[in-house]
C-alpha cells in the first residue's frame, strides 16, 4: 500500500506503476480528486477508484460516476462503509485477474472459439485450415468477439514449438514512437537512445507477430508495415543493417478493411498484402445459442469449486440482451453477478444488471434510444442488401462515406459476414 499526501506525487507515481485500487479525496494539492481518477482509469488495466470529499454537490458525483469512479463517498462516513467498499473492489478485482487468466491460457483450448453454432463451426474449422500454413491471416470483427483469442490459437496450432507471440496494439503506440517499437533502435540513434533496443518484430523471431487495431494505423505507418511485409527485412533505426523478418502476421481489425480502402483511410496494397486468409469474428447477438456453453465456460474457470448456478429463467433473460461488447461483455457480466451475489448461489438477472437495464428495457436517456434505433437501421439495410454498402446507403439516404463512419463508430464489422 502506498499513502499519498500531495496528487501530483500520486499522479507521477502512476506513470510508472500499477494498482488495483485508489482511494481520493477530491480536495488534495498538486492535483484533485478527479485528476487521479482520470490516471488511475488509464492504467492497463485500470485501477478502481474511491472518491471521498467533505464537499460533496451532484455535479462532482455524476462527473466522478461518469468518468469511471467506483463510488463516491460523502464525508464523514463510518469505516465499515469504507471497508466494505474495498472488500467488494477486492473481489471484484479478483475474478477479473481469474478472468485473465482464462483469456491468457485460451490459446491452449481444442478450438478457437468456444460454441457450437453454425457460424461458430465455420469459422473454427477454416481457423484449423488456415493455422497449417504460414500466410499472413486477416480477423474482422467487432471489439470482444475474440480476435486475440483466435490469434493465439492460429499460433499455438501452426508456429514452431516455442516460438514467441508478440502482439502489438497500433491504436496504444503513438505515431512517432511506433517504428521505434517495431524496428528497434541502435545506441545513440535519437536523443535518449542510451542502449541498443531489439524492437517487437526482431522479438517475434520464427513466431506470430499479431497486428492489433491495424485499422488504427496511420497512412505513414501502413507505409511502413507495407515495405516489411513486401521485402521481409527491416532496418533498425540509426542501423545500416538490415534485419530479417521471418514471422507469421496476424493482424486484427473491429471494422471491415475493404470498406477502410474504399474510404481512403486504408492502403488497397496492403490489405492485400494482410488478408490473404480473411475470416470475420461473428457477433455475440449473431450467435446467441452460444451463451450457456460460454457461460458455463467462464463460470467453471471463475468458479473452481462450483457454487454457483445459472437457471434457466436468468439464462432466458440474459438472451434477450444484444451484448454490444459481446464475449468481453459477457464474461465482465458474470465477473459483476459472481461479486454481486452475496450469499444467494442462484445467479439472477439482477446480478449481471444491477442497474436495471435488462436487454429490452426501455429505461434508457434520449441518445441511448436514438443511437440504437439507428443501429438496428444499419444493420437492417445491410441485411437486406447482403452487405453491399452503396444500396444500403441509397436505402437509409445518406452517403456512402458517413455509412461506413457510422459502421465503424458502431463496430459493425461482424454484420459484413
Amino acid at each position: 500500500m502506498k499513502v499519498f499526501r500531495d496528487g501530483g506525487a500520486a499522479l507521477v507515481w502512476m506513470e510508472g506503476n500499477r494498482c488495483s485500487l485508489v482511494v481520493t479525496d477530491v480536495r488534495l494539492p498538486g492535483a484533485d480528486g478527479l485528476k487521479i481518477l482520470q490516471a488511475a482509469r488509464s492504467l492497463d488495466p485500470p485501477a478502481e477508484v474511491l472518491i471521498m470529499t467533505g464537499y460533496a454537490t451532484i455535479e462532482q458525483a455524476v462527473e466522478a460516476m461518469g468518468a469511471g469512479a467506483w463510488s463516491y463517498l460523502q464525508k464523514p462516513f463510518p469505516g465499515k462503509t469504507l471497508l466494505a467498499q474495498v472488500e467488494k473492489i477486492a473481489s471484484v478485482v479478483r475474478i477479473r485477474e481469474e478472468v485473465e487468466e482464462l483469456r491468457r491460457s485460451a490459446s491452449s483450448s481444442s478450438e478457437a472459439l468456444t460454441g457450437s453454432s453454425p457460424r461458430v463451426r465455420d469459422l473454427n474449422e477454416k481457423t484449423r485450415e488456415a493455422a497449417l500454413g504460414r500466410a499472413p491471416i486477416l480477423l474482422e470483427g467487432e471489439n470482444g468477439t475474440g480476435k486475440e483469442r483466435v490469434a493465439r490459437f492460429i499460433h499455438s496450432s501452426g508456429g514452431p514449438p516455442g516460438a514467441p507471440f508478440v502482439p502489438v496494439s497500433l491504436a496504444a503506440i503513438p505515431e512517432g514512437l511506433l517504428q521505434g517499437e517495431l524496428f528497434g533502435h541502435k545506441k545513440g540513434a535519437f536523443t535518449g537512445a542510451d542502449e541498443d533496443r531489439v524492437g517487437l518484430m526482431e522479438q517475434a523471431g520464427e513466431g506470430t507477430l499479431f497486428l492489433d487495431d491495424i485499422d488504427d494505423a496511420s497512412l505513414s505507418s501502413q507505409a511502413c508495415l507495407l515495405r516489411v511485409l513486401q521485402e521481409n527485412e527491416f532496418t533498425p533505426l540509426g542501423s545500416e543493417k538490415p534485419v530479417l523478418f521471418g514471422a507469421r502476421v496476424v493482424s486484427a481489425s473491429k471494422v471491415a478493411l475493404k470498406d477502410a480502402v474504399e474510404g481512403g483511410s486504408f492502403r488497397e496494397d496492403l490489405y492485400y498484402r494482410l488478408a490473404v486468409v480473411p475470416l470475420v469474428l461473428p457477433p455475440l447477438r449473431k450467435r446467441m445459442e452460444d451463451l450457456g456453453v460460454l457461460l458455463g465456460e467462464f463460470l467453471r474457470a471463475m468458479d473452481p469449486e462450483n457454487r454457483y448456478r445459472i437457471p434457466s429463467s436468468t439464462l432466458s433473460r440474459l438472451r434477450d440482451h444484444e451484448w454490444p461488447g459481446n464475449t468481453r461483455e459477457l464474461r465482465n457480466s458474470l465477473v459483476r453477478a459472481l461479486a454481486l451475489s452475496g450469499r444467494a448461489r442462484l445467479l439472477k438477472p439482477g446480478h449481471f444488471f444491477p442497474s436495471g437495464t435488462v436487454a429490452g428495457s426501455d429505461c434508457r436517456t434520449l441518445s441511448e434510444s436514438v443511437s440504437r434505433a439507428e443501429k438496428k437501421a444499419i444493420q437492417a439495410a445491410l441485411t437486406e442488401t447482403e452487405g453491399r454498402k452503396q444500396a444500403a446507403a441509397e436505402i437509409l439516404g445518406i452517403s456512402r462515406k458517413v455509412l461506413w463512419k457510422k459502421c465503424k463508430d458502431m463496430g459493425l464489422a461482424g454484420d459484413l459476414d
